[in-house]
């Protein structure tokens, strides 16, 4: 009788142990099994939360020159001209709230997406750079107060003119796909496809 209730112990026991492997197996299991979204609503919450980016930056510094026009004499007697040394930066990028449900097609693993085009997003110069180098006024004139003024306006769309030339837009079309390329294979999609139309400054 004795060995009896120890067999059935011991039965009972084996069968306890049995079930608690089999139970932590399963839940092990479960727990390194994920699954990962591959859908066009992930991507355009991606797009969301960028809102806009900045893939590409030129600093470039232009000597601005910038008064009345004339003859060397009136010149002499009236004129008024200033030279600017403009420091500035000019930020190429993507406004991404221009990204449709259209422009995004998932299929599997394999993503495609077509970017708007690139757009120069800021021009700026820098003030702390950007000084005259020097101020030519004629004997009769005090000068227009709003020359500087003007000479800076002139040297922002300098800077950005020598961007857009210098081809910031095609660096900023590179530099994204490289980037947005990067970040969504990171998110498990194992081909990815980035459409950019050519930009226009």
């Amino acid at each position: 009788m004795l060995f009896l209730k120890h067999f059935k112990f011991t039965a009972l026991a084996l069968v306890l142990i049995v079930v608690m492997v089999i139970v932590y197996t399963y839940t092990s299991k479960s727990q390194n099994k994920y699954t990962v979204n591959l859908s066009s609503q992930t991507v355009i919450k991606q797009m969301e939360s960028l809102n806009r980016i900045e893939t590409s930056q030129f600093t470039i510094e232009k000597v601005i020159d910038v008064g009345t026009s004339g003859n060397k004499f009136s010149q002499f007697l009236i004129g008024d001209r200033i030279l600017l040394i403009a420091h500035g930066q000019v930020i190429a990028g993507f406004d991404l709230s221009k990204v449709k449900r259209d422009n995004i097609q998932v299929d599997g693993s394999t993503l495609r997406l077509t970017l708007p085009a690139p757009e120069i997003l800021v021009t700026r110069l820098d003030s702390e750079q950007t000084r005259v180098y020097d101020r030519d006024q004629g004997l009769l004139t005090k000068g227009d107060r709003d020359l500087e003024s003007e000479a800076r306006q002139e040297a922002e769309a300098v800077i950005k003119d020598a961007a857009c030339k210098g081809g910031i837009l095609d660096e900023a079309s590179k530099n994204a796909r490289n980037q947005m390329t990067t970040q969504f294979k990171s998110l498990g999609f194992t081909t990815v496809v980035i459409d950019i139309p050519q930009g226009s400054c």
